[in-house]
């Protein structure tokens, strides 16, 4: 190496080495914890049938879990990845004979938090002759890798706050106590920067699916139409 060229090399170490140092400082100022490495996954496309389309995700690597817990994540998400599958097959036969139906699964976003992993999936159906926008969310202790599910999640999260028994046979959809309903509506007011009065109603009567997303709890609202503007993600925050 020439003397020019050892020197630019030496500028661009101290250089990097300050940017470095000045971004780890200005982090720790304002309270926030380095970026963490990302979650590494493999997205498979599966078409169980002409109207049916279901991807699948296999976790690789995730920044705070060892290879055991991530081996029991991944036997969660093969078991979901086929309850997928007979999901639709009901989606099926509950269609409008002569109407057009379908149902479709796609992975959405990998998620770490301080303690969770959550994977979460996107879901579009018409089944029973009526559009369906929902998103699923399968949560996991970082630790452990072990399920958590949304009542838990909820009560770790939140355990001050009240939640209803939902309406539906599915144990993982969350109601809101009207209180917990308004704060999710201000959180995301002033968060998300979400402030639309036409959805308050709809946001108090609804339930939801949950997931962890930094130190958040995200609530994704039921919905029986396609587009809808209050079709959003919101939040609490923490207590």
């Amino acid at each position: 190496m020439h003397q020019s060229d050892q020197e630019d090399f030496r500028m661009y170490v101290y250089v990097s080495a300050a940017w470095l140092a000045l971004t780890l400082s200005a982090t720790q100022a304002h309270g926030l914890s380095p970026i963490a490495a990302p979650v590494r996954y493999k997205v498979s496309d599966g078409k169980p049938s002409t109207n049916v389309s279901i991807q699948t995700v296999t976790l690789e690597a995730v920044p705070g879990m060892n290879p055991q817990a991530v081996g029991k994540a991944n036997a969660v998400l093969t078991a979901a990845a086929a309850s997928f599958v007979r999901e639709a097959r009901q989606c099926g036969t509950a269609a409008v004979q002569g109407r057009p139906w379908g149902f479709t699964l796609a992975f959405d976003k990998a998620v770490v938090s301080d303690a969770y992993l959550s994977v979460v999936f996107a879901k579009s159906t018409v089944c029973a002759g009526s559009p369906d926008e929902e998103k699923e969310a399968r949560v996991f202790a970082l630790k452990s890798g072990a399920l958590v599910t949304s009542p838990d999640l909820f009560k770790q999260l939140l355990p001050n706050a009240k939640i209803l028994t939902a309406m539906r046979t599915n144990k993982e959809l969350i109601r809101l106590g009207e209180e917990t309903a308004a704060t999710l509506i201000d959180d995301s007011k002033a968060v998300l920067k979400i402030d639309d009065e036409r959805c308050d109603f709809y946001l108090k009567t609804t339930s939801y699916r949950i997931w962890a997303d930094g130190k958040h709890l995200i609530f994704y609202p039921e919905f029986n139409q396609p587009y809808s503007f209050c079709q959003k993600e919101y939040l609490i925050l923490p207590e």
